[in-house]
């Protein structure tokens, strides 16, 4: 048998059950949102440490002219390398259902299993002799089929057929899908087949000591790169990530870092509900708790009881949304793991996190009900008994001075604010919904105007890559001599590194060379000019780049390694650009580097041609780029790949805009939480004036008018909120604009919020309070006279 407090305290829930169900939903719904995110980053940092970890992935990639067993010995013998690998990459081209994707083949000896790196083979072993394993990640995207054959080539060789036997998960790549290429795993057999040497190229390095940082490994890579040329090979360049992370990782942590403050912010509003239903159980029982303090009890005892209540929310909460947030949360993490390449499949939330979970939702309610709870248990005996209820004072009285307008709508306006703090809470509640909502809107203006910006640059629509980098003059020329081509450049590229002048040098990243007085290429400028005639070895860097390397300024010479060798390059301009880290320079000059015999007098070399096509239309230019396939092909010039600019864009835009709605579902949990905020509020609302409602019923009033009067009342907190998240989303766009520099690329920042959004707010809070408010009306309108006029 339960004592009699805590017979009361039940009773107490049953009695307000209609609020306390809105309670236990609103705090259930902040914590589902929270524990979601924090399920889903428990379960990918799982993964990382057992999937992406156990990989062993490699500390170091040093690219060579060829890997041999003295390279190895080498290697291995070397000072702080645990253990080395060899492996060649090739890139190809895969003709799949007559689509042609590039492809990226990867090769190692078949007679040792892939240590640094590993690979699972879903079938259980390497790939065989004439056959290709496909990475898992890019089998939707190229459509390749297992059983089937694909069309492989590389450079000029003619297509070899090879079968699909197998799929493979490499946890180290990026998604296929998201870089558009088909990775594949082929043996030195099969590289033979399509005519490629199959000795391995690239030296692939892990370390003793797993804990140094991205500079440590830098040292002692180059070091290891300095005795393998010292010892007669070529080293074309090493490439050293930072160290233990997988590539996307921390794009990925700080999305969700974003989102989980969002959804802890939308479960500390959730415990404003259960401040108004302790609340509204302290004025309903005011008497009830002078009797008792009259009979003995102590104001501990008291809040003891009403604390215990807030727990019960809690736990009731707990037990709606853990399971929830267990279940959406692995969903949100799959999507997440399939954006690093990871698979869950085996992995479980930790028990922390689920304990966690269930003991914020418990001390949530009891944090938030501390304060009303003291403060109603420590009223006097003689004022507790002679309470006489809520009474107008301060906005609410003064609102019916207003003159000329209608009664009812005065009456309204003097409810909305008779309960001030309440009010305000409220519309603090659904205003940083808005504003979220707002800011989130802002946020994608934003991004397509960057991208449109970056697009904006290319004046061309689509490019071809050659498989042989040939003479610029004369590929432009066959090109232009092919009807429907408004214009054509040759362009080159070539992969640098900043030589940070201690032995090591950055991270490899690619060069773009047009032609200097390009018409094809016109990026924004954020600082200093574009490329001249005249330069030599200027170069343009792109706003990512600048990013990764902070010290690069406009007018700085910097020493970087092009092709093997070490030369001072001056930057002469900073332009926006995308989110990967890149330069530019012109052709010319790119081509003198790589030893282009007259790129000085313009007998430039082209690997790629940018094309402006003279037809609109998606089928007018496939149908000149198969023409013009034909026409170099004609020539002896093999076209590996083409890319229309429309589809790249396309690309970029579905990538940031995803994070973007990713980032905008928490402005509609807040604004979910907003509204039952605002349902609670006027359900209180209605409860505390029940005898008035008697009394207007027994004057004439009519259902229409009670009704109307608590809509009325909903929709002025509904429209002020609308009014207060708009100057309130200027600090929140600005938010949502650095999350958003920090995980992608940078966007200006956006002050003014989108016209079009604030009229979709205005129209969404109007549906949130009716929707709000129609529960509470109803019930207002259905309360009989004689008893509403006799309510205790």
């Amino acid at each position: 048998m339960l004592s009699p407090r805590w017979r009361k305290a039940l009773g107490d829930l049953r009695q307000h059950g209609g609020r306390t169900a809105l309670v236990v939903v609103a705090i259930a719904t902040g914590l589902a949102a929270a524990g979601t995110i924090l399920n889903a980053w428990a379960l990918v940092q799982v993964a990382t440490k057992e999937g992406y970890l156990a990989s062993d992935p490699a500390a170091a990639t040093i690219r060579v002219d060829a890997v041999d067993d003295s390279m190895l010995s080498l290697a291995r013998a070397f000072p702080g390398v645990r253990d080395v690998q060899a492996r060649r990459t090739t890139m190809a081209r895969a003709q799949v259902g007559g689509a042609t994707v590039t492809a990226m083949l990867f090769t190692v000896d078949p007679r040792e299993a892939v240590r640094i790196g590993a690979v699972t083979w879903e079938n259980g072993a390497p790939p065989a002799d004439s056959t290709l394993t496909v990475e898992r990640s890019s089998l939707d995207f190229s459509g390749a089929v297992v059983g089937e054959e694909v069309m492989l080539s590389v450079g000029d060789a003619p297509p070899a057929a090879v079968a699909v036997r197998a799929v493979a998960r490499d946890v180290g790549l990026a998604p296929g899908w998201m870089e558009h290429v088909l990775y594949g795993f082929v043996s030195p057999a099969t590289l033979a087949q399509l005519g490629v040497p199959n000795t391995m190229n690239e030296l692939r390095v892990v370390l003793v000591d797993g804990s140094l940082d991205q500079a440590a490994v830098r040292a002692l890579a180059f070091k290891l790169r300095a005795a393998i040329e010292a010892a007669g090979h070529t080293v074309r360049d090493v490439d050293v990530p930072v160290p233990g992370e997988h590539m996307h990782a921390a794009q990925m942590d700080s999305l969700l870092y974003t989102q989980f403050a969002f959804a802890v912010l939308a479960m500390v509003l959730s415990a404003f509900l259960v401040v108004n239903l302790v609340t509204a159980m302290l004025v309903g029982q005011t008497r009830e708790i002078g009797v008792m303090k009259a009979l003995g009890a102590r104001p501990h005892q008291l809040a003891l009881m009403y604390l215990a209540v807030a727990a019960a929310l809690g736990i009731a909460a707990a037990a709606l949304a853990v399971p929830i947030a267990l279940i959406a949360g692995r969903e949100y993490a799959a999507l997440k793991a399939e954006m690093l390449n990871f698979d869950l499949s085996g992995y479980a939330v930790p028990w922390w996190v689920i304990t966690l979970e269930v003991g914020v939702a418990v001390l949530l309610p009891v944090i938030a009900a501390a304060f009303p709870v003291w403060r109603g248990c420590r009223v006097p005996v003689n004022d507790a008994l002679r309470d006489v209820g809520i009474v107008g004072a301060g906005l609410g009285e003064r609102a019916l001075r207003v003159r000329g307008l209608p009664r009812p709508l005065l009456l309204a306006l003097r409810n909305t604010f008779r309960r001030t703090q309440r009010t305000l809470l409220t519309l603090g509640t659904l205003s940083l919904g808005g504003a979220v909502y707002l800011g989130a809107n802002n946020l994608r203006a934003a991004v397509l105007g960057v991208t449109d910006t970056i697009f904006a640059a290319n004046h061309y629509d689509f490019t071809l890559r050659l498989a042989v980098a040939g003479n610029a003059d004369s590929l432009e020329a066959i090109a232009r001599a092919v009807d429907g081509v408004a214009g054509v450049e040759a362009w080159t590229a070539v992969r640098a590194s900043l030589d940070h002048g201690d032995g090591t040098v950055g991270n490899t990243f690619v060069i773009t060379a047009p032609p200097a007085a390009t018409r094809l290429l016109q990026p924004e400028m954020e600082e200093g000019r574009w490329l001249r005639a005249d330069d030599e070895r200027a170069l343009v860097i792109g706003l990512a780049l600048q990013r990764a390397e902070p010290q690069l300024r406009v007018g700085m010479q910097v020493p970087l390694m092009v092709n093997g060798t070490v030369a001072p390059w001056t930057i002469v301009g900073v332009a926006s650009g995308g989110p990967s880290v890149s330069a530019y320079a012109s052709r010319e000059a790119v081509s003198e580097i790589l030893g282009v015999r007259g790129a000085a007098s313009g007998a430039a070399s082209g690997a790629s041609l940018v094309v402006k096509s003279a037809y609109e239309g998606e089928a007018s230019r496939l149908d000149l780029i198969a023409r013009l396939r034909t026409a170099l092909a004609e020539h002896g010039q093999v076209v590996s790949a083409s890319t229309m600019l429309s589809e790249a864009k396309r690309g970029v835009d579905d990538h940031l805009l995803m994070v973007v709605s990713f980032l905008g579902v928490m402005g509609w949990v807040m604004i979910l939480v907003g509204g039952l905020a605002l349902a609670s509020t006027m359900g209180l609302a209605v409860l505390e004036r029940t005898r008035e409602i008697g009394v207007l019923r027994a004057i004439g009033a009519r259902h229409g008018s009670i009704f109307a009067l608590v809509q009325v009342e909903g929709l002025t907190i509904g429209l002020l909120s609308w009014l207060v998240a708009i100057p309130l989303s200027v600090p929140m766009s600005l938010a949502l604009g650095e999350a958003f520099t920090r995980i992608m690329l940078p966007v200006p920042a956006r002050y003014a919020p989108d016209a079009i959004g604030v009229v979709i707010w205005l129209g969404l809070v109007t549906v949130v309070s009716v929707a709000a408010c129609a529960w509470p009306a109803m019930r207002a309108m259905r309360v009989p006279t004689a008893a509403a006029l006799a309510y205790e």
